[in-house]
């Protein structure tokens, strides 16, 4: 393992002990294979969170028992990575707004550490931007949320055959969802079975891919099952949205629906490639790709 790698782990305990955090949080695809994850957890004396896009969850007799976290197959900036894995772990309630960790995380591919951060769940602006004072809870489980999380952000990073896509995926509390839009074209999720049309199959990704570039939203419920597509969202009034100069309608759609109900909403801007969650009305965060933070912003 690279020498900057092994000085940043060996400070990682101290520090997080120095400054009473909750745990300490590595990308474990920048160490280099299972004996450079042996050595990472022999050299951290903490609570750990080992989060990764391309491994598996080894058996606990081979590295311990840390906390493991998959973060899906996208390539995303080193904050993105970490948001991706800290909103994952809200979910599952392993960790909670409140919690401080340190972050050891390094670009994708290049097999070393090179960044320490120390991150305030619910108070730091760049991590979650609303997560303060919000309940991630809803009728759907940490499983389908990050399902939807993941799927969400594979169609921005990848879009369809090389064409990037913009829409919404509205998660939970379906029938006051569906009270609050109209379809825009036929159902063409009409008629499935529904476990065909679950988010927790593999098999339906591509599908999904296809009917985004349909005009409207998806309509998912609590446990998976994608009950519409091509749907326009007509939100109940309620008071000002407090949402940031560039969004455009496809984000205030997305906000007005979780305003009026419980439900949780991705939005996908078609021309950044950025994954906006938006729960109780305000962005919780967004998951920026790598290939698309040089683009300028816009909806």
């Amino acid at each position: 393992m690279k020498t900057l790698s092994l000085r940043l782990l060996e400070h990682a305990n101290a520090l997080a002990k120095e400054i009473d955090a909750k745990a300490v949080v590595i990308y474990a695809d920048a160490l280099e294979g299972e004996s450079g994850l042996r050595e990472v957890l022999s050299t951290v004396k903490f609570p750990t969170i080992l989060f990764s896009r391309a491994r598996a969850a080894p058996a606990p007799a081979q590295v311990g028992a840390p906390t493991w976290i998959r973060v899906e197959g996208v390539h995303t900036t080193r904050t993105g990575q970490a948001r991706l894995a800290l909103l994952i772990c809200v979910a599952r309630g392993v960790l909670r707004r409140g919690d401080r960790v340190v972050c050891l995380t390094g670009p994708d591919g290049s097999n070393r550490i090179d960044t320490a951060m120390v991150l305030d769940l619910g108070t730091d602006p760049e991590l979650f931007a609303s997560l303060g004072d919000l309940d991630l809870g809803g009728d759907y489980s940490a499983e389908v949320f990050e399902r939807a999380l993941w799927i969400t952000s594979r169609i921005a990073a990848e879009g369809r055959e090389g064409r990037p896509l913009g829409t919404i995926f509205v998660l939970g509390d379906s029938e006051e969802v569906l009270a609050q839009s109209r379809q825009l074209v036929l159902n063409p999720l009409q008629g499935h079975p529904e476990s065909g049309r679950n988010i927790l199959s593999l098999e339906l990704e591509e599908t999904l891919k296809e009917f985004a570039t349909i005009d409207g939203a998806f309509i998912v419920r609590g446990d998976g099952v994608v009950l519409a597509a091509g749907v326009q969202l007509q939100p109940k009034p309620g008071k000002p949205l407090d949402l940031p100069a560039g969004l455009g309608t496809r984000h205030a759609a997305a906000a007005a629906i979780t305003a009026s109900t419980t439900a949780v909403a991705f939005a996908i801007s078609q021309s950044t490639r950025t994954v906006t969650v938006f729960k109780s009305g305000r962005i919780l965060t967004q998951i920026q790709h790598s290939d698309a933070h040089r683009e300028k912003r816009a909806s």
